[in-house]
C-alpha cells in the first residue's frame, strides 16, 4: 500500500467529496481522481458511490478505510516510539478540553510540562466530551480530557482515570428546603430527591455528558422533572438557581469554585446514592501513548488531587 495514496483516500472519505478533498490536500482534482481510479482498478472494485455533491463509501470502501486508518496509526505510533527513544525530537499533539473547568488546569499543567519537555507542543480545542470521543475515535485528536459516566464510554477508546466527582442538588434562596448548613458539617447532608419532584429544574442541554447523569438520577427515582430551562453553560445554571427560579444538579467542582458569599446564598444536598461521573483522559485504542503524554496525564492527576484536597465544603 502506498501511504500517500492512503492519505488521499482517507481525505476523500473524510470530506465526502473529491473536490473538497483535493483543496485540503493542495493538489488538483484531476490528479486526485486519477489516484483514486488507479487504486480502484488495482482493487477491482469501486471505493465510493459518487453523486454530484456527496461521495459515500461502498462496503469495500469501508473495509479499505478501516484498515487504512490502522496503517496510518501504525506509522504515527512508530515515529512516536522512535522519538521517545531519541528524546530530542520536536513533536506536536492535539488535545481536546471540555469547556469551563479545564482552562485553568491546562494553563497550570502545561507551563510545568514545557519546562520538562520543551520540544513537545500541545495544541488544544475546547469541545464537549461526547463530540471529543468521536473525534478521538476518528483520529482527529491525539487525546482528550473528558467527564463521563460509565455508560457513555466508547469501546474504540482507551481511558486513563483521573478521579470521580459527585453530583449535588443546588437549592435556591427562599425554597422551603433552603437553610443554613449545620456548623461542623464537612459535607452537605443527604436528602431524598423525591422531595423535589414538584420543583422546576434548570439543566444542561441533552447533548452534554452531565445531562446523562442528571437524566439517570431522575429515571432511577421515577421522576419526570419539570425543566424550566436548558443551557450549554454551568454558569447559567447557577444564575437561575441564585435568582430563585429553579433547582439544579451540579458536579462538585462548580460548587467549590463559588466564592464563600455565593455559596452562602445557596443550599446544597447530597443524594443517598452519591451519583458520580468520571474525570479522565482518552485516546484511540490504536494510539501509542508517548512518554511525554503519560507525564502530562500524571501531572494533570496531581493537579486535580491537589485541587480537591485543598478545597472542601
Amino acid at each position: 500500500m502506498d501511504l500517500k495514496q492512503i492519505e488521499y483516500i482517507l481525505k476523500i472519505a473524510e470530506e465526502n467529496n473529491v473536490t473538497k478533498a483535493a483543496e485540503k490536500l493542495f493538489i488538483s482534482q484531476s490528479a486526485l481522481n486519477q489516484q483514486l481510479l488507479k487504486l480502484e482498478k488495482e482493487l477491482g472494485a469501486p471505493l465510493f458511490f459518487r453523486t454530484r455533491n456527496n461521495w459515500t463509501l461502498t462496503e469495500i470502501g469501508e473495509l479499505y478505510v478501516q484498515n487504512a486508518k490502522e496503517i496510518m496509526a501504525i506509522k504515527k505510533n512508530t515515529y512516536n516510539q522512535i522519538a521517545d527513544m531519541l528524546d530530542n525530537k520536536k513533536r506536536q499533539f492535539t488535545l481536546g478540553l471540555i469547556p469551563g473547568r479545564t482552562v485553568e488546569m491546562f494553563a497550570t499543567v502545561y507551563s510545568r510540562f514545557l519546562k520538562r519537555y520543551p520540544n513537545i507542543s500541545i495544541s488544544t480545542v475546547e469541545i464537549g466530551s461526547l463530540r471529543q470521543q468521536a473525534m478521538i475515535a476518528d483520529g482527529k485528536l491525539s487525546m482528550g480530557f473528558l467527564t463521563l459516566c460509565a455508560s457513555q464510554r466508547n469501546s474504540r477508546l482507551h481511558y486513563y482515570p483521573i478521579c470521580s466527582e459527585e453530583f449535588f442538588i443546588a437549592v435556591p434562596p427562599g425554597h422551603p428546603l433552603s437553610r443554613e448548613m449545620p456548623s461542623g458539617v464537612n459535607m452537605p447532608p443527604e436528602i431524598d430527591i423525591q422531595r423535589f419532584k414538584d420543583d422546576s429544574f434548570v439543566m444542561m442541554h441533552r447533548e452534554s455528558s452531565s445531562r446523562a447523569v442528571s437524566d439517570q438520577i431522575f429515571q432511577e427515582a421515577g421522576i419526570e422533572p419539570q425543566i424550566l430551562f436548558e443551557t450549554a453553560s454551568t454558569g447559567s445554571i447557577l444564575k437561575f438557581v441564585s435568582a430563585g427560579l429553579a433547582c439544579a444538579l451540579l458536579p462538585k467542582y462548580y460548587i467549590l469554585k463559588l466564592t464563600p458569599a455565593e455559596r452562602r446564598e445557596l443550599t446544597f444536598y447530597a443524594l443517598p446514592s452519591h451519583p458520580k461521573w468520571d474525570m479522565l483522559f482518552a485516546s484511540n485504542e490504536l494510539f501509542y501513548l508517548s512518554r511525554p503524554l503519560k507525564e502530562f496525564i500524571r501531572m494533570s492527576k496531581e493537579y486535580w488531587d491537589d485541587f480537591y484536597a485543598s478545597n472542601g465544603f
